[in-house]
């Protein structure tokens, strides 16, 4: 077990060497926009921000009475490092592709906030706007969540967790009907129509050593040093590892079923450790009848969409984005 300590100080510098690299990934241009605005969502002793990236006729249209679809975003990072502004150009694709509001959660990051802290900041988030989607002109039953590496496991874990809190608290609550039902109210017009996850970790049990050895490529592999940063930080009580809410292959079938969506789209990396688990969940997925699509994007390594190197080859990224987005649109536009 590594100190707390220790890893705080690691996730500190680790963050503001984060912090610089996706300064030097947002200098390639087109450079992407910043979030129009924020909201605070405050929970119990801490708050959560929400970051509100809408497209250029928002504020009129919203004023009109039109409402706009969701895209619900999770940035990644391991649960320890990362910012809810990293993802700007899915963002930028997702406002100009598909004409949705795009919402990126800042959710609590580990050591300091372990699990279950991102996933319930999550729930939260969806909590809040399925409250206030009159007043943000937002068409909540028109919701889809997305996310990158730990994001992309926070957005298939928050519905889960979402559904679990709904059944468990109506049932521990008969005798206590005004707070049942608001939760009720506030989910009632809430669909979640689709969940794009990109190189999700899905499976915190398997050892990562036995993930990278069974890898296509264990060299282009994330080190050592930083998967154990991000497994111990997370997920300190190794018995939380097998929580669907962590690892959502231990979720049941009929749990699956019933809080997601029809359409899962899953974005792998063939160099990445993560690969066969995506494989194996995408097949379960598809046997309880899930419409599944499932990309293997070729010699590429885990985030690869988020290399520092300006110079990189952006277009080959944002073929996939589009790609990811002309699908979203048409589950909108149904």
């Amino acid at each position: 077990m590594v100190s707390r300590w220790w890893l705080r100080l690691q996730a500190v510098i680790w963050r503001s060497l984060m912090g610089i690299g996706m300064f030097l990934h947002d200098i390639a241009p087109p450079r992407p926009r910043r979030p129009q605005f924020t909201r605070s969502v405050k929970s119990d002793s801490h708050t959560v921000v929400l970051h509100f990236y809408c497209p250029p006729d928002y504020t009129q249209q919203r004023r009109l009475g039109h409402r706009y679809p969701v895209a619900v975003n999770f940035h990644g990072g391991g649960f320890t490092l990362g910012s809810a502004t990293d993802d700007g150009r899915w963002a930028n694709c997702v406002l100009k592709e598909v004409g949705a509001v795009v919402v990126s959660v800042s959710y609590r990051l580990a050591p300091e906030h372990p699990f279950p802290a991102a996933v319930d900041d999550g729930v939260e988030a969806l909590l809040y706007l399925a409250a206030h989607a009159g007043e943000l002109g937002l068409d909540i039953s028109r919701v889809a969540l997305s996310g990158f590496s730990a994001g992309g496991n926070l957005a298939v874990t928050v519905p889960l967790r979402l559904h679990d809190r709904l059944s468990t608290q109506v049932k521990e609550q008969l005798g206590r009907s005004e707070s049942s039902q608001r939760l009720v109210d506030q989910t009632n017009d809430l669909g979640i129509v689709a969940l794009f996850c990109w190189y999700p970790i899905l499976d915190f049990q398997e050892s990562r050593d036995h993930r990278r050895a069974m890898s296509n490529n264990p060299n282009k592999t994330l080190p050592t040093f930083f998967t154990t940063l991000f497994d111990e930080s997370y997920l300190p009580d190794l018995a939380d590892r097998a929580s669907p809410f962590a690892s959502p292959v231990y979720a049941s079938d009929s749990n699956l079923s019933e809080a997601l969506p029809h359409d899962v789209y899953l974005y792998i990396c063939e160099w990445d450790m993560l690969m066969k688990e995506g494989q194996s969940f995408v097949r379960r997925l598809e046997g309880l009848g899930k419409r599944v699509r499932s990309m293997m994007i070729e010699k590429v390594v885990h985030g690869w969409d988020k290399s520092p190197n300006p110079f990189r080859d952006q277009d080959s990224i944002d073929v996939l984005y589009r790609d990811a987005c002309a699908d979203m649109k048409a589950i909108f536009e149904r």
